[in-house]
């Protein structure tokens, strides 16, 4: 009896799931900040003007590279599921795979021909189908030439390189016609049909060629022997396990003799939904950092774009506001979520954001205008707009918060609006500033009284002009001040 894999779901006891993340901060933040060194390092942005930058993956971005120490630290799942994303993104994606399906199982072969070898003493091609069913195919060709089947050994070499399935179907028709097939073993029938690419129920020969084979080893089998040469496709898999009610005799005993996979495997799960088979992907529960990248090296991607959005908020929840903005560029549309973190001033490194991010200046001063402003610092909001150039922005920060906010008939208050009104670009060729900064410095001074007449009829042009209550406040102030020196 060959890996007992599990077959249909029966009623139990359930199995308790191990945690799937390691939970432990430091890790975590290792993690994080090492995974987006890295994703700066493949990623590059292309200044435009007066907007945000263009983000792109360089041409020679490889998610490899993320295949650090710091993720040997993880749980074994975690690891499966980022090594094989790895396997799925490189360039020759289907060798990739397949080398990483034999490295996923090899641990268990030794045990398994030493188990297999004692139960069928008889069949000497127990090996060699061990062997593949392991994809092992160099060890199973010199097994397959030990017995003595030249032809079976060069065909199993083959199918790694070239597609031999029509020649070797051909050949098992010929076996059968000349009748050399049925002197053949049950195991050496089933390493032809394998090579063959046919992995279900054979109803000639009564048997399904994957049965009693572990789950892993069977889904190995379809990923090395039953694709197109240079493809990765699981369609064949995915039709061995449709247990679907079927008049077909022979799908429904490829189904019942096909081991059922555990879907709690993360790295299964995501196999399955990297060809668009979503049903048993539960995304929730992988790394959030993988599924990130994922929406930017799997392309085209239907993966929802919340799953960025969380990463990024993540990335801010732990203090890298930074990092969050450069994560935040690779959004469709960036604008408002890195709106949103500027506005947040958790950033430290203005020149950076500037200079290296090519976000604008203005968009910068802006979000620490707003800031300032969220805290009740009409001073600091107002200086922020005119560092940042944002003349008529400044002068509204001025009119309707700052100078309400400080007015009184202090000399104090008066010579402080003053000096802010005079911080305005050209302020003398203002109206507005030029009305008030006239109006402040005659109630400073008690000079230029004889013109308050027209000072009161332009700061009533004013509150028409304007229809913030601050400001109406702040003017009718002045007219009263204005109306009790004369």
């Amino acid at each position: 009896m060959m890996l007992l894999g599990r077959k249909r779901p029966h009623n139990g006891k359930p199995i308790t799931q191990t945690a799937i993340v390691d939970t432990k901060s430091q890790l975590k933040e290792t993690r994080s900040k090492e995974v987006m060194d890295i994703f700066m390092q493949q990623t590059k942005l292309t200044p435009t003007e007066n907007n945000l930058p263009t983000a792109n993956l360089r041409q020679d971005a490889n998610m490899s590279s993320y295949k650090t120490t710091t993720l040997s630290k993880h749980s074994e799942d975690v690891q499966l599921i980022w090594s094989l994303a790895i396997a799925l993104t490189q360039a020759n994606q289907a060798a990739s795979v397949k080398k990483w399906m034999r490295d996923l199982v090899q641990p268990g072969l030794e045990n398994q021909l030493k188990r297999s070898q004692e139960l069928y003493v008889n069949d000497p091609f127990i090996t060699t189908f061990v062997y593949m069913t392991f994809g092992q195919t160099d060890a199973a060709s010199e097994s397959a030439q030990a017995q003595n089947d030249f032809n079976l050994a060069m065909f199993i070499i083959h199918s790694e390189t070239k597609d031999t399935t029509q020649v070797v179907q051909q050949q098992i028709l010929d076996f059968k016609a000349n009748g050399q097939w049925q002197t053949m073993t049950v195991f050496h029938k089933k390493c032809w049909y394998a090579v063959a690419g046919d992995l279900g129920y054979m109803a000639a020969d009564d048997f399904a060629v994957t049965e009693r084979v572990y789950w892993q080893c069977a889904l190995g089998m379809y990923i090395w022997f039953g694709t197109r040469h240079g493809s990765f496709d699981l369609s064949r898999y995915n039709k061995a396990l449709d247990d679907r009610t079927s008049s077909n005799i022979n799908q429904f005993k490829t189904t019942k003799h096909t081991a059922v996979p555990d879907v709690r495997c993360l790295w299964y799960q995501l196999l399955q939904w990297w060809i668009g088979n979503d049903r048993v992907a539960n995304i929730d529960e992988w790394p959030l950092d993988l599924v990130w990248l994922l929406t930017l090296y799997k392309q085209p991607n239907t993966m929802n774009e919340t799953y960025a959005l969380r990463w990024i908020e993540y990335l801010e929840t732990q203090d890298m506001a930074e990092l969050a903005i450069y994560a935040t560029f690779f959004l469709k549309r960036p604008a408002e979520k890195l709106n949103h973190i500027l506005r947040e001033c958790e950033w430290s490194n203005e020149a950076k954001l500037i200079n290296s991010y090519h976000i604008p200046r203005k968009q910068v001063y802006v979000a620490k205008a707003l800031n300032a402003h969220d805290s009740w610092d009409y001073e600091g909001e107002f200086r922020c707009l005119i560092q940042g150039g944002l003349k008529e922005q400044a002068k509204m920060a001025l009119l309707h918060f700052l100078l309400p906010k400080i007015y009184d008939d202090s000399d104090t208050a008066l010579t402080k609006s003053i000096h802010f009104l005079s911080e305005m670009p050209n302020p003398d060729e203002d109206d507005d500033i030029k009305t008030l900064t006239d109006t402040y410095r005659a109630l400073l001074t008690k000079d230029n009284m004889e013109h308050a007449e027209r000072y009161i009829k332009e700061l009533q042009q004013l509150q028409q002009k304007y229809k913030s209550k601050n400001l109406h406040t702040l003017l009718q102030g002045l007219i009263e001040s204005l109306t009790d020196h004369m």
